[in-house]
């Protein structure tokens, strides 16, 4: 996946990792010369809501994941990126799919 801002470190639209385990969604970006490193581990009970946008910054239409959480602190964050895929025919189709897994799954844990 691409990490394309939200959170309070330097640089943006960066290749990172992020998957689900159990109840919680891991999130991985290594640091580079343009930003930080990011490693988050967000609990579906902190998630608030998820939402799609679209950017067509590269002339690809991608569509970009909004995950509205809250930190410890109660502070609030939009984290924003987009699936990579390596058939871009099917990229439309796998960014629905895990759109429609993350609808379900926040919603359930609350």
């Amino acid at each position: 996946m691409y990490y394309y801002g939200g959170l309070p470190v330097k640089g943006s639209r960066r290749k990172g990792r992020l998957w689900v385990e159990e109840a919680q969604l891991f999130f991985q970006v290594p640091a580079s010369k343009k930003g930080e490193k990011i490693d988050l581990t967000i609990p579906f009970s902190r998630m608030e809501r998820i939402s799609l946008t679209r950017d067509n910054y590269y002339g690809s239409d991608t569509v970009l994941f909004n995950l509205a959480f809250r930190d410890q602190k109660g502070k609030s964050f939009t984290l924003r990126f987009a699936p990579v895929t390596i058939v871009p025919r099917r990229r439309i189709f796998l960014q629905e799919q895990w759109f429609e897994f993350l609808t379900e799954a926040i919603p359930s844990s609350q």
